[in-house]
């Protein structure tokens, strides 16, 4: 596709799923996905941003996320369910925005080498309440983006 993202395969559950493929290893990716500082620079969709980012990366860990979106301060919490460097991650996720900010919703990144320097990521979101869905996959496609900037970036050295 020109925008980059390759479209998912059909299914009958509601999971918002982004592929893309990266300018880096996946050693490389999984690390971004870990790093704090990382994750401020590509984590929410434009013109989002995460204020505080605070991980504990490990199975069990907790993660936390604060977001300014135009002047509306949210917040996404969850905890790391596997672990599995540099192949899969997999968190929950729960927002103080959505109708419940109880329910859980979970995430899981599949990272597949491509060569010897690109990675196809793969990210599913499911569990997400159903009027949810598109506006994740949106989100997801958008932050899939900016991660493939901040990584490009970095291999130019800026």
């Amino acid at each position: 596709m020109a925008d980059g993202n390759i479209p998912p395969a059909p299914s009958s559950n509601p999971v918002a799923v982004v592929r893309r493929l990266l300018p880096a290893t996946p050693e490389t990716v999984y690390d971004e996905w870990i790093d704090p500082d990382a994750l401020s620079d590509w984590m929410c969709p434009r013109p989002a941003r995460c204020l505080g980012v605070a991980l504990e990366p490990w199975p069990g860990g907790s993660l936390r996320f604060d977001i300014d979106d135009s002047g509306v301060m949210f917040f996404v919490v969850g905890k790391f369910l596997v672990m599995d460097r540099p192949h899969l991650l997999s968190f929950t996720w729960s927002c103080s925005t959505w109708p419940d900010p109880s329910v859980g919703s979970i995430v899981t990144v599949s990272l597949e080498a491509n060569g010897d320097d690109e990675t196809l990521m793969t990210i599913e979101h499911s569990l997400l309440p159903a009027d949810l869905v598109d506006s994740h996959q949106h989100g997801w496609a958008l932050i899939s983006q900016q991660l493939e900037t901040e990584l490009e970036r970095s291999l130019r050295g800026s």
